[in-house]
C-alpha cells in the first residue's frame, strides 16, 4: 500500500509541476506582449497618431481655442478649452489624455471636463487608427463647446 501512496503523490506532484510551468509560459507570453504593446505604442503616438490630430489643434486655434497637444510617460493628453474653462473642482483645463494602461495592452482615455473627471469606458487597442482618435477628440470638444 505504501507504493500506491507514494504513485499518488508523485502523480500529484507532476500535475502540479506541469500547472506551474504552464502558467509560467503564459506569464511569459504577456510579459513580451506587453512589452512589445510599450513600443508598438510609443511609435504609434509619435509617427501616426500626433501628426494626425495636429489639423485639428490648429482647427480649433484658427476658431479663438487654446488647444496644446503634449506628450506624456503613458501616451498623450490634449487639452482644449475657450476662455477660463477649467475642469469641475480644480484649476486644471479641461483635456483628453489617451494613455496605455500599465502592465497592459489596451489604451485607456481619460477625460477631464467642467462637469467632471472621468474614465472613458470604451478601451483602445494600442493599433488604434487616427480617426478613431481624431472622432474621440470631436467629441471631447462637442461637450466644451455645447455648454
Amino acid at each position: 500500500m505504501s507504493n500506491d501512496i507514494e504513485r499518488e503523490l508523485a502523480k500529484i506532484l507532476a500535475r502540479d509541476n506541469e500547472l506551474r510551468d504552464a502558467e509560467a509560459s503564459e506569464k511569459r507570453k504577456q510579459e513580451a506582449a506587453v512589452a512589445a504593446a510599450v513600443i508598438e505604442w510609443g511609435s504609434r503616438v509619435e509617427k501616426v497618431l500626433l501628426p494626425a490630430i495636429e489639423p485639428l489643434a490648429a482647427m480649433l486655434k484658427s476658431a479663438g481655442w487654446t488647444c496644446d497637444i503634449e506628450r506624456t510617460p503613458h501616451g498623450f493628453k490634449v487639452a482644449a478649452f475657450r476662455g477660463d474653462m477649467v475642469v469641475y473642482g480644480s484649476r486644471e483645463r479641461p483635456s483628453l489624455s489617451f494613455d496605455l494602461q500599465k502592465g497592459k495592452d489596451l489604451v485607456a482615455l481619460h477625460e477631464a471636463t467642467p462637469s467632471g473627471v472621468r474614465v472613458d469606458s470604451k478601451i483602445l487597442g494600442v493599433s488604434v487608427e487616427p480617426d478613431v482618435v481624431k472622432k474621440r477628440i470631436v467629441e471631447f470638444v462637442s461637450k466644451l463647446a455645447l455648454k
